[in-house]
């Protein structure tokens, strides 16, 4: 009963953050704008250069500090999203990097107990990998996604929410 609170619990988190993603990603789309007057003259204007923004893995990432991450991967920051609010704190994390999936498989089934987490469940399909994990009020859910014909990055995304009961 727990594994299937859990899962359904993971299931509605990853759907928010699809969701929420998509959203984003629709408000960010650029658009082009044309001058009422095609024959007018640009106007020359000083551009100043866009500040980079500061990493909001940084800033809002300390629920994912328990959770090892192999120094291979690389943090995908465009398909990463983490939530705040009072009630709820979490998200998903992205990386990437060509290594093999048995190694991923490996190193979170022996690292994440280290760091208290205990594994619960997994899932192989075709080209899925899922790991999952419990710790106090928190679940971690590992997708691994094998990389397809035209790349060869392997896709790590890392799914964290706090539960609603407790932890045995």
């Amino acid at each position: 009963m727990q594994k299937e609170v859990f899962i359904t619990t993971m299931l509605r988190i990853a759907i928010l953050g699809w969701l929420i993603i998509v959203a984003f990603a629709g408000c960010t789309a650029s658009t082009t704008v044309r001058a009422d007057n095609p024959a007018e003259e640009p106007q020359s204007a000083t551009v100043l250069p866009t500040p980079v923004p500061p990493n909001h893995i940084n800033l809002m990432g300390t629920e994912f500090e328990d959770i090892p991450i192999p120094n291979e991967l690389n943090l995908d920051e465009d398909q990463s999203i983490l939530i705040n609010t009072k009630l709820f704190v979490g998200g998903a994390v992205t990386y990437t990097a060509p290594v093999t999936v048995e190694s991923l498989i490996r190193f979170f089934n022996h690292e994440m107990p280290k760091r208290g987490w205990e594994f619960i469940a997994s899932s192989y399909a075709k080209k899925n990998v899922i790991l999952a994990f419990s710790k106090t009020n928190r679940n971690c859910l590992i997708y691994i996604n094998i990389p397809g014909d035209w790349s060869n990055n392997t896709r790590v995304q890392v799914w964290l929410g706090k539960t609603s009961g407790t932890h045995k």
